[in-house]
């Protein structure tokens, strides 16, 4: 009984379920044309994620419609529509800056090339998508529904949990990674003067959230950690003000 309400469930939602195509691609720097590695490709749609590799190549699974976000350290992040079947060539600007006749170009980052490391190392683990439930022809005519048993299986298995909780923490870590190469106890110093356990202190009650690293300018962030500290300086005030009373 509970089989068949299981799989009813399923019938009631597979006409709105599009099938997956796996669709292959290159990211190229826009100015020198080269393949660029260790760029994070992932589908704002289904929030699969993937890398490309030391020759720029990638693969991700799409359907029509989906928008995928292309990001790398010290280029633009680009965004565009999906191309299910077909290849797509996407070129990310390096981002420059103007120090007086010089212009610095980044080079690869330590924490690029340990993102690299780390997609190579765990690639297939990064790169397991779930089975999906698409509907088509059957041999002779009439309907025909596929992954349905499939992924109704694998999503109670215990290797898709653990898969799914894998990817979970390597995304929060790479994550991570990245907040800790932009909020560093050097910059937060040299706005606070706060060393040692201060500064731990004052960095572990004010953490840095990811989209912001992403997106903030060197400006921006030395504005929060102004606030900040300035937030910090009133909360220790009234407690010592509490405390002497």
């Amino acid at each position: 009984m509970r089989i068949a309400v299981f799989i009813s469930s399923f019938l009631l939602m597979v006409f709105s379920v599009q099938a997956q195509t796996l669709m292959k691609g290159i990211v190229l720097d826009g100015e020198t044309g080269k393949p660029l590695f260790s760029v994070s490709i992932f589908n704002l749609s289904n929030e699969q994620s993937t890398t490309t590799n030391e020759q720029g190549y990638y693969s991700l699974p799409v359907k029509q419609g989906d928008e995928l976000s292309y990001s790398l350290i010290g280029y633009h992040t680009s965004q565009r529509l999906a191309t299910p079947g077909s290849d797509l060539t996407v070129e990310l600007r390096p981002l420059s800056v103007q120090m007086q006749e010089y212009i610095l170009h980044p080079d690869y980052t330590p924490f690029q090339k340990d993102s690299a490391e780390m997609a190579s190392l765990y690639g297939k683990e990064l790169n397991t998508t779930r089975v999906k439930t698409s509907v088509g022809s059957a041999d002779g005519g009439g309907l025909a529904v596929n992954g349905l048993i499939g992924g109704a299986v694998q999503k109670m298995s215990k290797s898709y949990k653990k898969n799914k909780k894998f990817k979970e923490t390597f995304k929060q870590d790479q994550e991570q990674k990245y907040i800790d190469t932009r909020y560093t106890p050097q910059l937060v110093n040299g706005i606070t003067s706060f060393s040692g356990d201060t500064l731990a202190t004052f960095m572990n009650l004010y953490p840095m959230e990811y989209p912001f690293a992403r997106a903030a300018t060197d400006l921006e962030l030395k504005m929060w950690i102004r606030g900040n500290y300035k937030d910090y300086l009133l909360k220790e005030k009234a407690i010592l003000k509490k405390d002497h009373n």
